[in-house]
């Protein structure tokens, strides 16, 4: 995990459960942007639109929590992008299969590997469906520069 923090919000990037859709790219060029080091900037727009947007992502790999003292209204700030979203809100998992790309689960959810250790804890991954993730079983956005579509759609 890496943070990206300033005295409103702290960002937290997980890259290894990233899908790479974009989704934060474009909602948010000001604060994501890949061409920049530091690729997440804080302090690019105001502490409740990058709530709004990592509220969006759809692999988890964005949260965010608030430091002491942060002016952001903390009811603003408990969606399921809320790092501890997990431990505040009732268990209800969805599953939702994007179009030419992974399983989306949302919930409290715990993947377990083949001996039953755990893999993942969060509210939010995406899980390959094409099979070409050199993070398996995560989704690691290959599926899109191999242009993978499935033979039939769910």
């Amino acid at each position: 995990m890496k943070n990206y923090q300033n005295e409103h919000i702290i960002v937290h990037w997980f890259p290894e459960l990233c899908a790479h859709p974009g989704t934060c790219l474009r909602a948010l060029p000001k604060v994501f942007n890949l061409k920049q080091r530091p690729w997440v900037n804080v302090d690019g727009a105001e502490p409740e639109v990058i709530i709004k947007t990592i509220d969006q992502c759809p692999s988890g790999a964005l949260r965010y929590s608030l430091p002491t003292g942060s002016k952001v209204n903390a009811e603003s700030a408990k969606g399921v992008g809320n790092l501890n979203y997990e431990n505040a809100n009732p268990p209800v998992v969805k599953i939702k299969v994007l179009s030419n790309g992974p399983l989306v689960i949302e919930g409290p959810v715990v993947i377990l590997g083949i001996e039953g250790e755990k893999l993942k804890e969060g509210s939010r991954i995406t899980l390959c469906r094409c099979g070409f993730s050199e993070n398996r079983p995560f989704c690691d956005g290959i599926h899109s520069k191999k242009e993978w579509k499935p033979d039939q759609e769910i």
